[in-house]
This record gives C-alpha cells, sequence and structure tokens, in this order.
C-alpha cells in the first residue's frame, strides 16, 4: 500500500512527541486494528478520530476504519462528530500490545518449533512444576484461546467431579488403596493443577473475550471460584479469587448472593473469597465489598457450630479488608514475611547458590510472595476450628487480586531448588481432606435433649422431626461426600 502523502504532509501541526507517535501508529497496522477492536468503536463509523493529548481539543489523527490514514487536526481543530478514541485509551491498549508481543515471542521459544499443541499439552502435564516462564509463553495463546480455556476449566472440573465419585468410597475401606488405582490418582492431581492454570488463562483478558451471558454456565448457585475453591487447599482457592477478580463486576451480584445464601462452610468461604478479592482489586467496588463483608450472620445460623465456623470466616475477611484500607504495607510486610520464611527453610539443606538465602529479609518480594501462594496447605475444617491455612489464603487473597498473572507462578529455577516430584500419597492427602471435611457433619448425632415435636434447634422455625431429623436420617446412609461441600 503506498504512503497517505496528504496525512504525512499534515504532521507539521503537531509537536515532534506527537508526531513519534503518530508516525508509530501509522507503520503498526496491526496496533491500529487492534485498537480499534478493544476501543469498540461503533460499528456504523467509517472514520475516527484517534486524539494525540486531549479528549476534545486535541490533537487528532483522522483514520478510516480500514487503517488508511486521512489527515492530522492541531489542537483546538475539531473532530465534529466523529467518535474518538482517547490518549488514555491508545497508551493502555499500546501496552498490551507490547506486552501480548513479549509473550508471543516467549511461546515460540518454549515451543520450540512444536506448535501450539506442545504448549497446551504443558498445562495437563506440568502440574505443579507450571513455571512463571512457561505461563508467560502459554499465555500468549489467550487472545486465540480464551473461551477455549475458558471451556477447559469447566471441563476439569467435572472431571474431577466424576473422579472423586469413584476415588472417595475407596478411602472408606482402607487408607491406602491398591497400586491399580495409581494412574487415577496421578491423573486426578495433574486436573487439579491443570483446573487451577485455566482459570487464570481463561480470564486475563477479564470479561472482554467472553460472550454475553456466558458466565451464567456456571448455573444459578454457583460462583466462577466454585470449582477452585471447594477443593480445599490454598494454591487454587488464590488463583480461582484471582480470576473472579479479573473479571471484576459483572460477577459481584452472584458472588453476593452466594455469599448471603451460603449453606455450608466452603460456601461462606468462597463466597467471602470472591467479594473480598473483587473489592481489593477494583476501588469502585470496594466500599459495595466492605459492606456485603460487614453484614451479621442470618438468625437461623446462630448456636449451631455452622453459624460459629461461619462468623469466624466473615470476621476474617472483615478483618482483612480493613486491615488492607487502614494498614496496606503491613499485611503485605505479613505476605512477604511468611513466604520469605518459608523459603529460607526450604534451601537450608540446599547447596549455596543464587537463590540460597541466610535471612528471610534477603529474599526478593517477587520470590515470596510466589512462594507463599503455591504453599500446599489445606483449610478445610475437619475436627478443628479455623485454620491457620484458611487465614493466610485471606491474608494472601489482597496481594493477589491485584498482581499480575505470572506472579502467580514460581520461577523455572526456584522450582528446580525445591521441588518434589509426585507420588500418589498427594493425591491421596487431597481426598482425605475432603473425606474428613464432610463425613462428621454427616453423622453428626441429633442434639441431646431435643424433643422430636418440638422446635429444631437450628431456628429454621420448623419442628424437628420435620426438619433436621429428617436430614440426620438420610446422613446415616449416604456416602461421605455432601452436595454443597463435594
Amino acid at each position: 500500500m503506498g504512503h497517505a502523502h496528504h496525512f504525512l504532509s499534515r504532521l507539521d501541526r503537531v509537536s515532534l512527541p506527537h508526531v513519534e507517535l503518530a508516525l508509530s501508529l501509522y507503520r503498526d497496522e496491526g496496533l491500529l486494528r487492534y485498537i480499534f477492536d478493544r476501543a469498540r468503536v461503533p460499528e456504523g463509523a467509517e472514520r475516527i478520530a484517534l486524539s494525540l493529548a486531549h479528549p476534545e481539543e486535541g490533537p487528532f489523527l483522522i483514520v478510516t476504519r480500514d487503517g488508511r490514514f486521512v489527515t492530522c487536526l492541531g489542537a483546538g481543530m475539531k473532530v465534529s462528530n466523529l467518535p474518538v478514541v482517547t490518549r488514555g485509551q491508545i497508551d493502555a491498549i499500546a501496552a498490551k500490545v507490547g506486552e501480548l508481543r513479549e509473550r508471543m515471542e516467549a511461546a515460540k521459544a518454549l515451543a520450540g518449533g512444536k506448535g501450539v499443541q506442545a504448549l497446551l499439552r504443558r498445562i495437563y502435564e506440568a502440574a505443579d512444576e507450571l513455571s512463571r516462564e512457561e505461563f508467560v509463553a502459554i499465555s500468549a495463546l489467550q487472545p486465540l484461546y480464551g473461551f477455549e480455556f475458558l471451556h477447559l476449566f469447566v471441563h476439569a472440573a467435572v472431571e474431577l467431579d466424576d473422579a472423586r465419585k469413584i476415588l472417595l468410597p475407596l478411602l472408606r475401606k482402607t487408607d491406602k488403596p491398591k497400586p491399580i488405582y495409581d494412574d487415577a490418582l496421578g491423573a486426578y492431581w495433574r486436573t487439579l493443577w491443570a483446573m487451577s492454570h485455566f482459570a487464570v488463562l481463561a480470564t486475563l483478558e477479564g470479561s472482554e473475550t467472553f460472550p454475553p451471558g456466558l458466565l451464567d454456565m456456571f448455573g444459578e448457585g454457583g460462583t466462577f471460584s466454585w470449582p477452585t475453591t471447594r477443593q480445599g487447599f490454598l494454591p487454587f482457592a488464590l488463583r480461582g479469587a484471582w480470576a473472579a477478580a479479573r473479571v471484576g463486576k459483572p460477577l459481584l451480584g452472584k458472588y453476593k448472593r452466594f455469599y448471603q445464601e451460603a449453606e455450608s462452610e466452603l460456601q461462606n468461604i468462597d463466597g467471602a473469597l470472591g467479594i473480598l478479592a473483587l473489592g481489593m482489586r477494583h476501588a469502585r467496588l470496594r466500599a459495595e465489598a466492605e459492606k456485603t463483608l460487614g453484614v451479621d450472620i442470618p438468625v437461623r445460623w446462630r448456636g449451631t457450630p455452622h453459624g460459629e465456623f461461619t462468623g469466624a470466616i466473615r470476621k476474617l475477611a472483615r478483618r482483612i479488608a480493613e486491615m488492607d484500607r487502614d494498614s496496606p504495607e503491613e499485611r503485605q510486610a505479613c505476605v512477604r514475611r511468611l513466604g520469605a520464611n518459608l523459603w529460607v527453610a526450604l534451601m537450608q539443606s540446599r547447596p549455596a547458590g543464587p537463590l540460597r538465602y541466610e535471612r528471610p529479609e534477603d529474599v526478593p518480594e517477587d520470590l515470596a510472595c510466589a512462594v507463599a501462594s503455591n504453599t500446599f496447605q489445606c483449610y478445610l475444617r475437619g475436627s478443628q476450628g479455623l485454620s491457620s491455612a484458611l487465614t493466610w489464603l485471606f491474608m494472601l487473597t489482597p496481594w493477589a487480586a491485584r498482581a499480575a498473572p505470572e506472579a502467580l507462578y514460581l520461577p523455572r529455577a526456584a522450582i528446580a531448588a525445591v521441588h518434589v516430584p509426585f507420588r500418589t500419597e498427594l493425591t491421596l492427602g487431597v481426598l482425605r481432606a475432603m473425606r474428613d471435611h464432610v463425613a462428621p457433619a454427616r453423622r453428626q448425632a441429633p442434639p441431646v435433649g431435643t424433643a422430636r415435636k418440638g422446635p429444631c434447634p437450628c431456628g429454621s422455625g420448623k419442628k424437628y422431626k420435620r426438619c433436621c431429623e429428617e436430614k440426620d436420617a438420610e446422613s446415616s446412609t449416604a456416602a461421605p461426600v455432601g452436595p454443597s461441600d463435594s
């Protein structure tokens, strides 16, 4: 295509810095088309004004929808009724393009000529070994495969549900299934991690790449992060909270309803976690998030074990939100200290090297935060109360909600230094935690002294024989996996 001589001759209307920006756009057709797409220029507009400074006073570049540069208008010259793409939009979109191109170069290097399939296969095979460098490379595929990543996230969650129905009954008979189940246990472990990776990859662009109504595919009673939170382990829940925060405002209403109507401890954790993440990432949502977290628990839960634990979860979420508002440096220092102490402890038995630090304060903050967010801690209650793992999950959430996606992953060198190869005991630990969390509630005896015809102690207003007695009878014959928490 020949040069737009009229446009080039009009560049003397603007200052030198604006000339440089105008020429960079003129030479980069791909960037220009990406700007039109992301700025959501009206379909019927044949010409668009690109503001180089002030959104109303200009100067402006006048460009056709197919990318032909028409002219340049100096400061103060009006653009009539043309749609305007502001300088702020141009800078933000151009930054995204620059980042995307860097990720694409990393993807080419990682694939090594093996193509996209090699990158996608790595998500399933790597499990907890997926490094920061690999994630950056794979994330270059998001603009093309965003919808597929979302589909794979949901598919992985369904696969885990189906596998858990087979594997959990084995643990009722023995804590160590026969070796013939080793392959299934390995696949379960890889799918767990793949699901959490897909949650992040699917939401890198927020809700922009999702067709309207697509996020409703999670059902009336679910949330986006429910598949990750229900697993009961910190790295999965943290990635799910990051993904929910990245999508932003479209999810807030569902999280509020889920939180207010929660009927299990895990549902309370997921609702509180999602609202906290949304409020900490988006300043405009913060007041509404804090207001929701500040609402007292429903009366029907008071005086019950579930009500006591629910109150503790909600109190913790409120405290973390307040701490992040009033003392964000202190909260972040706690996160850094946790990760740094863990890293120093992990490296004590390793030979001297660039990643071995004698003092926690010497550990770089990005490494410390990545270590803390990948600590494989279980926050399911079991027979105990509020766990330290749950406290750390909520403490990490404000940092994670605002972090770059790759910050959730350890650098390749760090994984090589401390990673322990997979063993089936890892998967069995996940399954046992779920079993031990759900089973006690199913086997709970009726409260002593409860009359069948008297009011139910759960506070529902029904008679005990029409309320919890029926549930207890059902629970006594059911498998140890609850419909809410399994």
